[in-house]
């Protein structure tokens, strides 16, 4: 009875010390992803609407004062998407005769990649929507001093002739960080690449997995 005594004590200290390891692992992936996110910031989910026939304008903050989206509609069906900066702006857009026309980016797109206009000052270049309806992402980028910061606003566009438009969310990065069309956190991308390492943590693991497979999925 005694030596069985002493063989059961040390598989229950091990296990203690096994759930006590996955605890302080998964504590520590998470606090990892948590200091990651910040690198990006995200509005939350929005429902803006620039309606037909009705003249508005709506700005929305950045990093700081002197740094914003700014998005106007007239009653004529025209519009207007632009971002301000402390130092310069400016929005990826292309030059046709009848004037700046936001890119309709696609989800995943790199924002550093693309093709930014002249900008004027610290206001980046005016551009229009696109003329077809539909949901798309503006590209942008800004300074305020402390380096270039890229960033994407979703918009859904009605189309001509009213060209009504819906702004649907934003984000934007830190100085020097990449960011991708439709991109919420920098760690987005992690749990597709490495989701085993997610669920070798167990539940806190799988919650964490989860959590960020619908986000990226929005």
């Amino acid at each position: 009875m005694k030596s069985n005594r002493l063989r059961s004590k040390p598989a229950s200290i091990a296990k203690t010390r096994w759930a006590s390891y996955a605890a302080a692992g998964a504590a520590t992936a998470l606090a990892g992803s948590q200091s990651a996110e910040a690198a990006i910031h995200y509005s939350g989910l929005l429902h803006v609407k620039f309606p037909p026939h009705r003249d508005r304008t709506k700005t929305f903050q950045l990093d700081q004062p002197g740094d914003f989206l700014s998005f106007v509609h007239s009653a004529f069906g025209g519009n207007e998407f632009a971002v301000y900066g402390i130092v310069s702006a400016a929005v990826w857009a292309h030059e046709i005769s009848s004037g700046n026309y936001a890119w309709k980016l696609s989800f995943g797109q790199a924002i550093s990649d693309g093709g930014f206009l002249f900008s004027y000052g610290n206001r980046g270049n005016m551009a229009y929507g696109w003329h077809d309806p539909g949901t798309g992402y503006v590209g942008f980028r800004f300074n305020n001093g402390a380096g270039i910061q890229y960033g994407w606003a979703r918009v859904t566009m009605s189309g001509e002739p009213d060209n009504a438009f819906i702004v649907r969310g934003y984000a934007y990065a830190d100085p020097g960080e990449p960011i991708r069309a439709g991109q919420r956190s920098s760690d987005e991308q992690a749990p597709n690449q490495s989701s085993l390492g997610w669920l070798a943590l167990g539940a806190a693991g799988l919650l964490a997995w989860r959590k960020s497979r619908s986000q990226a999925t929005r």
